[in-house]
C-alpha cells in the first residue's frame, strides 16, 4: 500500500514540476504575431545585432521587426520605428 501512495505522489509532482516548466517558459517571453519563431530566437536575433531595429522575418508579404526600448518604453520605440521609415525614405 506504501508503494502506491509513493508513487502516486511521485506522479503528482512530475505533473505540477512540468506544469510550472511550461508556465514559466511561456511567461518569461511575450507572445509573437509569428507561428513558426519563437520568442526566444527572436530575442537571441536582437541581442546579436547591432542595430536598434533588426528584421526577423518576411511573411506574407510583410516584414517584421523588433527593436530595443532600452528601458525607456514606448516611447523609445516609436523613435526607433521613425528612423527606420525615414532611413528607408519614406515618411511617417
Amino acid at each position: 500500500m506504501k508503494k502506491v501512495g509513493f508513487f502516486v505522489i511521485g506522479i503528482v509532482i512530475v505533473i505540477v514540476a512540468a506544469f510550472l516548466f511550461v508556465i514559466a517558459n511561456k511567461t518569461y517571453y511575450p507572445a509573437l504575431p509569428i507561428d513558426h519563431l519563437s520568442a526566444k530566437e527572436v530575442i537571441k536575433k536582437l541581442e546579436e545585432s547591432e542595430d536598434k531595429v533588426v528584421e526577423i522575418v518576411i511573411e506574407d508579404n510583410a516584414i517584421w521587426y523588433i527593436t530595443r526600448t532600452e528601458n525607456q518604453g514606448i516611447l523609445k520605440a516609436d523613435e526607433n520605428i521613425k528612423q527606420l521609415v525615414s532611413s528607408n525614405g519614406w515618411e511617417f
